[in-house]
């Protein structure tokens, strides 16, 4: 056939599926929407699992970058030491470059007015190189600039140059004052930095001492590498864990089982929201099943009612081909306008999810629906087609010229093949959606959990705020641990405070790890415990009100020169003298280069720290005062104010600030928040994916009812005969209802079965997101299946009322 008449033949089939659309006003509405939802949810999915993970890193060569991890037990540590980045970055021929650079840290940034504090990072000069990433205005560091004593020059994020310069070229060279001392801006980072500096503004040299690349103890440290030209992740992996073994029995005071692994940076960097993303891409799918089923259930009760037009078609010479063709483009017209409203909804849902994400999300705000996301929409609306109209499309065209004449004389339902079509797809909705609910009821007791679980501190009336000290102008221990005294009293003594503290950090903000052992103890061959060290003020306990089991709090006489005490929690002490009393005996660690013991004169309750669904680790306090000097130098002078209030805590925010400047006008507040938002914040993860998962659930449920109403609906309609005979021979009303009722409801039995099985397996791939519950949960199961079985009958009883009001002269004359 040529081209042109191909053309024609398409024109045709378009403007008569048109026509047979807008005859039929309530059936598309009906389809084009629900079909709009599920193409809608999942382009908007695939938009943000898009924009988080699979879009590359916006490196050159973004999978030979790796970050290098020193590990113990087979578990990754997060940082390393300045021994084992001399080390790695020295092995020949795996790295074509090693980077080092601290974790995120605050900056004072001084320009003239009110001092305000920007996160950076300070890196050894070939970090960008590493990245494969270039300045866009100026120039990298050069080796020079990263030793002790060097030129102090620094690297700007592309957000922190627009908005100190506004774009001006000419900041290439301008000094700039950081922590009270003067840096020369030599570059800009283009644009992509951004999206995965985790919020740093500015790179500073990081300029480590011959000393720190000598020191093994001291894990400051992230290391990034790029593999060199042929070299696997495997290979690198194995030969800097033979490096690290060879250093670890360099140092048996610190333990055994020390390895070390290769991961690729985008994996670290995404870590376990890409099986969190395709999850709910997977659920999702799921949802855009159901909308497939019902819009199919809806085109097979069409196609039993277009029988006789499709059959006398065929009997006028209509090929079955041709029949085929324009029932698939029919359904191509309801599937590219249910695509187009699809686009529209994403990009509202798209921008609700971006709203609505947990913090510490990288790269989400990329999140849009651009030309991949579309191009994406229409291949899902044209799977529709398939999924949608080709079932309805083979059905309805196999009817004979006869038996479609008969059946329409007698007013009957669908042949016993169209019918139990339709109930197989009434049956695997139900599966889908009993599949979904349970994930979503999983997640439900999973975040009520964690909404109920004792952190082991009261958050109420508490607020927080992070000071940072310049080291210009404290450049010790000693001065500074008087400034944080000073700002302590300060702050006690605001009126509306209670009691106040400083900390090294709020709970649920991480905190500091160290080796300890027990007094007596071998501290060789892995008998040191790696746990949590916290640096405390006197009343940092009443403040964040954590229980005292035994002992006392830290007193001012626990200073510098008082011998070294500490407080442990209740978890140290049944690691360390099971069964036994902890006050007065002692610990040993901190600085293994001489003997560093520590009395204990108190035991606290636990108290969680990491995440409220994770339990409390092992963890010990020291006063400020006795802080050794290296974990303040690491610190960059950086503690925390906690602040426990009589009235709000957010409306105390401008006192404790004039009482911080008080004491010194120059030191800006890094970050003021209460505890109760420090506790939301770490149930957003799970609350963000348990609403999700509910709405989607919701969705599921909504079209699997309708889908189930019109199933049973369409059956009344197509048994009216059926119906009126019955009750003209004597059947009840109730006990027609109690038919139609039964008959819809026998698949939706199967379907919650099936559903049942399914949710055994499916729900395991949720096994790492969930918390107090265990995937393939019998009470969750039960309770979803209950709830689909009250849901589907309450959708059944419509149609079923609708059976006992058919007056049976009525039916018997139709």
């Amino acid at each position: 056939m040529p081209v042109r008449a191909s053309l024609d033949v398409v024109v045709q089939d378009v403007t008569f599926a048109l026509r047979q659309l807008r005859g039929a006003r309530s059936f598309t509405i009906a389809a084009v929407a629900t079909l709009a939802i599920g193409v809608g949810a999942t382009a908007a999915v695939y938009g943000l699992l898009d924009a988080v993970v699979l879009r590359p890193m916006p490196f050159v060569q973004p999978d030979r970058v790796v970050n290098l991890h020193p590990a113990r037990d087979g578990n990754p540590i997060a940082t390393a030491s300045g021994l084992e980045f001399a080390t790695w970055r020295a092995l020949p021929g795996v790295f074509t470059g090693v980077a080092a650079y601290a974790p995120q840290q605050g900056f004072i940034l001084d320009r003239g007015d009110t001092p305000e504090v920007v996160s950076g990072t300070r890196a050894s000069a070939d970090f960008t190189r590493v990245l494969g990433l270039t300045p866009e205005l100026g120039r990298t560091m050069m080796p020079s600039e990263d030793v002790p004593g060097g030129p102090r020059v620094v690297l700007l994020a592309h957000g922190l140059w627009m908005r100190l310069f506004h774009g001006d070229r000419a900041a290439i060279g301008t000094p700039l004052r950081l922590n009270g001392e003067s840096y020369t801006v030599i570059g800009v980072m283009p644009p992509r930095f951004d999206e995965v500096s985790g919020g740093d503004q500015l790179i500073a040299p990081l300029a480590l001492s011959s000393a720190a690349l000598l020191d093994f103890k001291a894990r400051t440290l992230q290391l990034v590498g790029r593999l060199a030209p042929g070299v696997s992740l495997e290979h690198a992996s194995s030969t800097i864990d033979a490096a690290e073994q060879r250093l670890a029995a360099q140092y048996p005071m610190w333990g055994r089982g020390y390895t070390a692994q290769v991961r690729r940076y985008a994996d670290d960097l995404i870590g376990n929201l890409r099986a969190r993303l395709f999850i709910l891409l997977g659920a999702v799918s799921f949802v855009f099943l159901i909308a497939c089923v019902n819009v199919a259930n809806l085109l097979l009760a069409r196609g039993g009612a277009r029988a006789r037009e499709m059959a006398i078609r065929a009997a006028l010479g209509a090929e079955r081909a041709r029949l085929v063709r324009q029932l698939l483009t029919e359904c191509g017209v309801l599937c590219a306008i249910a695509g187009t409203l699809g686009v529209i909804l994403a990009v509202g849902i798209v921008r609700g999810l971006v709203a609505m994400s947990p913090p510490g999300v990288p790269r989400v705000a990329e999140a849009r629906v651009d030309g991949g996301v579309v191009a994406f929409t229409f291949a899902v609306a044209a799977l529709c087609i398939i999924l949608v109209g080709l079932l309805p499309a083979l059905r309805g065209t196999s009817t004979r010229l006869e038996s479609a004449l008969r059946e329409g004389a007698r007013g009957t339902s669908d042949g016993p093949t169209r019918e139990r079509g339709r109930v197989v797809l009434v049956a695997a909705e139900v599966a889908l959606a009993m599949a979904l609910l349970t994930g979503a009821g999983l997640l439900l007791r999973t975040a009520w959990s964690i909404g109920h679980v004792d952190p082991g501190f009261d958050s109420a009336n508490v607020l927080t705020a992070q000071v940072l000290l310049p080291p210009a102008r404290y450049p010790d221990l000693g001065s500074g641990a008087r400034a944080y005294r000073a700002i302590r009293d300060q702050v006690a003594s605001t009126p509306g405070v209670r009691v106040a503290a400083i900390t090294s950090s709020a709970p649920l903000g991480g905190a500091i790890r160290a080796g300890i052992g027990a007094e007596g103890h071998p501290m060789t061959d892995g008998e040191r415990l790696i746990v949590d060290l916290r640096i405390v003020s006197p009343h940092y306990f009443a403040t964040l009100g954590i229980r005292l089991r035994a002992g006392r709090d830290f007193t001012t006489a626990d200073g510098a020169s008082a011998p070294n005490v500490a407080i442990i929690d209740e978890a140290l002490a049944r690691r360390l003298w099971p069964g036994q009393t902890a006050i007065g005996k002692r610990i040993e660690g901190m600085d293994p280069s001489h003997q560093h013991f520590m009395t204990i004169v108190g035991v606290a309750a636990e108290a969680r720290d990491v995440g409220l669904d994770q339990a409390p680790a092992a963890e010990f306090y020291i006063p400020i005062e006795q802080m050794p000097p290296a974990i303040w130098h690491a610190s960059q002078g950086a503690l925390a104010i906690v602040a426990r209030t009589a009235a709000a805590p957010a409306a105390m925010e401008r006192p404790v600030r004039r009482a911080v400047a008080a004491v010194d006008p120059s030191l800006p507040i890094a970050s003021v928040s209460t505890m109760d938002a420090l506790v939301r914040s770490s149930r957003a993860a799970a609350r963000f994916n348990t609403m999700l998962l509910t709405a989607l659930g919701a969705i599921a449920l909504v079209l699997a009812a309708v889908g189930v109403y019109g199933v049973i609906a369409y059956s009344v309609s197509q048994r009216t005969r059926e119906i009126g005979l019955r009750m003209a021979l004597g059947a009840t009303p109730a006990a027609i209802a109690m038919l139609v009722v039964r008959r819809g409801l026998a698949p939706i039995v199967v379907g919650a079965a099936a559903g049942a099985l399914m949710s055994l397996v499916a729900t395991r791939v949720l096994r790492e997101q969930l918390y107090g519950v265990a995937p393939g949960d019998p009470a969750t199961i039960a309770a979803i299946a209950a709830l689909l079985l009250a849901v589907s009958f309450a959708a059944a009883l419509i149609p079923a009322r609708r059976a006992m009001r058919i007056p049976p002269v009525r039916a018997l004359i139709g």
